[in-house]
């Protein structure tokens, strides 16, 4: 039934706010895939995601900025844009369930 935000959130530093993280290369959300421990496999969700208008950060952003009310009610998310400043990926970060539909779910391995 959705996106449920609460299993986005596992403990790790945030680099642009609390929220939930998406990226457009494999190699990217690969970084976080934890293979299970009975088949090997890893599994990621490929989601529509609703990013509406977004705040562009070229570095790590204040929860406390992101978590403003002004900062709310002007922008829908972020785009970490690490592409741009040093040349790896792109992030995109939303705050709300609704901006997210989880289409697949898609199972790999990792070639070693």
């Amino acid at each position: 039934e959705g996106f449920d935000m609460g299993r986005s959130l596992n403990g790790r530093p945030l680099l642009f706010g609390p929220g939930a993280y998406f990226a457009e290369a494999s190699s990217k959300f690969d970084e976080y895939a934890r293979p299970d421990e009975f088949s090997g496999l890893c599994a990621v969700l490929v989601c529509r995601v609703l990013c509406g208008e977004m705040h562009r950060a070229l570095r790590k952003l204040d929860a406390e900025f992101v978590l403003d009310e002004d900062f709310a009610e002007r922008y829908d998310g972020v785009l970490g844009d690490r592409e741009a400043c040093v040349g790896t990926y792109r992030e995109f970060v939303v705050f709300q369930e609704d901006q997210i539909y989880p289409e697949y779910i898609v199972f790999y391995d990792r070639e070693l």
